[in-house]
């Protein structure tokens, strides 16, 4: 007598089986990959404002974020292991 298995997602046990270290280290790859564009295009994005034409408080908040996404990235950096 057969013992009831779920193997609609057997497929998925027998990749994992034998190629789970592979499917670690592309998913940890692909982690990286979108942490290091995600905070590159960001960095980026705020450098690339025209801060001449910003009011005061503007320019306040500029600062504040520049330090933020600085601070931001020395976590992900320590975290993932990703050189920004």
């Amino acid at each position: 007598m057969m013992m009831g298995r779920d193997w609609k997602n057997f497929k998925y046990e027998i990749a994992d089986f034998f190629f789970g270290n592979e499917l670690d280290e592309a998913f940890r790859e692909g982690q990286r990959s979108g942490v290091e564009y995600t905070s590159r295009k960001l960095g980026m994005s705020v450098r690339a404002l025209d801060v001449s034409q910003m009011t005061k408080t503007q320019k306040i908040g500029h600062e504040a974020s520049m330090a933020a996404i600085a601070e931001a990235k020395k976590e992900i950096m320590r975290e993932t292991g990703v050189a920004l």
